[in-house]
């Protein structure tokens, strides 16, 4: 007669199971706990990491302001004038506008001088390169006159591939027509504007010129999401803070602090919605040298 083997016993195998059953909860509450701190450390650093990237955007803009402005030339000019300064009056503590060349557009006249230019006359000009020049357009001539240096804001009325038609509308000369004894360079006017909207910084540039205070901006571009605070600080040279609701106080503006402050894009793992601020001062180069005189 064969011996039966010994089996487990009922009881026996509920215990095994509430043993698998509790490692596995344990298990799955260890995988648990540890995919919400991933998540809420991919939340944060990704947080953090939108805030620098929009703040060295930013900064990068900033420091372009007053590129393709005849700060120099203004230096020479007995009184501050709207086209000649970098900051748009339409700048608050909340959004920033300012003149700065996006694309870079230069080009020289090759007329002989001297070259006389006159305040409302049509005049055609050689030029080197009409590369980024188009109709409508406002420009920059500015070079050098027999007391110093000027420059003269011009609109496009014509462009070829080595000509343009130009109407004067603006001058830093208290001398007219202006004599300019130096083949002048032609920069395009451009501008930028930053500010933060629904949540959202946006930037957008100029699309056109006529007011040289205030212009037409196009559609805006989202650089960043989920910010709850923009804001930016203007100071002179010498460290004082600056409203930029005057001509006068905008043409001392040597320095700009951006501080910013951004939220998750959604609550931890505790409830908490995430925020996170970022300061940086900017010192812009072509204003820096315009405050220096």
């Amino acid at each position: 007669m064969r011996k039966q083997s010994p089996g487990f016993s009922l009881i026996e195998l509920l215990i095994a199971l509430l043993v698998v059953l509790c490692i596995g909860m344990m298990t799955f509450e260890l995988f648990h706990e540890n995919a919400r701190v991933i998540r809420d450390q991919n939340l944060i650093m990704e947080m953090q990491q939108t805030a620098r990237i929009v703040m060295s955007q930013i900064a990068d803009e900033i420091r372009m302001a007053g590129q393709g402005v005849p700060m120099y030339a203004s230096s020479f000019d007995l009184a501050p004038s709207e086209p000649a300064i970098a900051f748009l009056g339409t700048s608050t503590s909340s959004r920033i506008d300012f003149r700065a060349g996006l694309s870079n557009v230069e080009t020289v006249v090759t007329n002989p001088p001297p070259i006389s230019l006159t305040i409302g006359s049509s005049q055609t000009l050689n030029i080197a390169d009409s590369t980024g020049l188009s109709t409508g357009k406002f420009v920059y001539l500015w070079g050098p006159t027999t007391s110093g240096w000027t420059w003269v804001r011009a609109q496009l009325s014509s462009v070829t591939t080595t000509r343009i038609t130009c109407i004067p509308q603006q001058t830093g000369s208290q001398n007219t027509p202006v004599q300019l004894t130096g083949a002048p360079t032609v920069y395009l006017e451009e501008a930028i504007s930053i500010f933060l909207s629904g949540g959202s910084v946006r930037r957008t540039t100029a699309t056109a010129f006529s007011n040289p205070a205030s212009p037409t901006w196009g559609p805006s571009n989202e650089i960043g999401a989920n910010f709850t605070d923009l804001t930016f600080t203007y100071y002179d040279v010498n460290g004082n803070t600056v409203t930029p609701n005057t001509l006068s106080n905008r043409a001392t503006i040597a320095r700009v602090d951006v501080s910013l402050t951004v939220q998750g894009a959604s609550a931890l793992s505790t409830g908490i919605v995430p925020r996170y601020s970022l300061a940086l001062r900017t010192i812009p180069r072509n204003v820096r040298i315009r405050s220096a005189y």
